[in-house]
């Protein structure tokens, strides 16, 4: 799958489809991608202009990093959908005899960890932009507030999406030591996300 090449309209015309990819996990990943676009749009409409000479710098910064961390969200939305596709595959696999259960196990569980690896992978994404959408809505162009915000609520929503994605496929792995360190991970991002999206919403920049 190439979600890139697509349209607006062709991409959620296979969301409503019966198929069930793309899903939420790949639409968290192209909103997270909007999100971070946002952050790119205040932070260009701040470079450059009077009365923000004292954040340049670190404005360009953050445009390049958004940029970055933007195109590597898209890539997630096609990775998220494989990753689906996968355990589909693994759940289809035959279970008649004992040797074939136990192979299904096996390739059921390796499918269900790379489920829950790519959505783990874009909240990491969006705890990394959620920083640089804070920094936009204290220090960006006061004229593009309302978009600034709107990264955050964009980068906020999708966040809970990942979670919701990686939980999901957490209940049914049975190695509890990779459970553990995804669910310890997944605390800390969102601490920092939680801290980022409030002090971000809060901002009268």
């Amino acid at each position: 799958m190439n979600f890139q090449d697509q349209s607006i309209f062709e991409f959620t015309e296979e969301i409503a489809s019966k198929s069930p990819t793309p899903g939420g996990g790949a639409v968290g990943s192209i909103v997270a991608a909007m999100g971070a676009a946002l952050v790119e749009m205040v932070a260009s409409l701040t470079i450059g202009k009077k009365d923000y000479e004292d954040c340049q710098g670190e404005m360009e910064r953050v445009l390049s990093e958004a940029s970055y961390r933007r195109k590597r969200l898209l890539l997630l939305a096609d990775l998220d959908a494989s990753a689906f596709d996968e355990v589909m595959n693994a759940m289809k696999l035959p279970k008649d005899t004992e040797e074939q259960k136990k192979i299904r196990t096996e390739k059921l569980q390796e499918a269900l960890k790379r489920a829950s690896e790519t959505p783990y992978e874009l909240a990491r994404e969006i705890s990394k932009i959620c920083p640089l959408a804070e920094f936009v809505n204290k220090y960006g162009n006061k004229n593009a507030l309302s978009d600034a915000k709107s990264a955050s609520w964009l980068l906020k929503a999708s966040f809970e999406i990942a979670v919701s994605n990686v939980e999901i496929n957490l209940k049914l792995i049975k190695d509890e030591k990779f459970v553990s360190k995804i669910r310890e991970s997944l605390n800390v991002m969102k601490g920092m996300v939680d801290r980022c999206f409030s002090d971000s919403i809060d901002s009268k920049s």
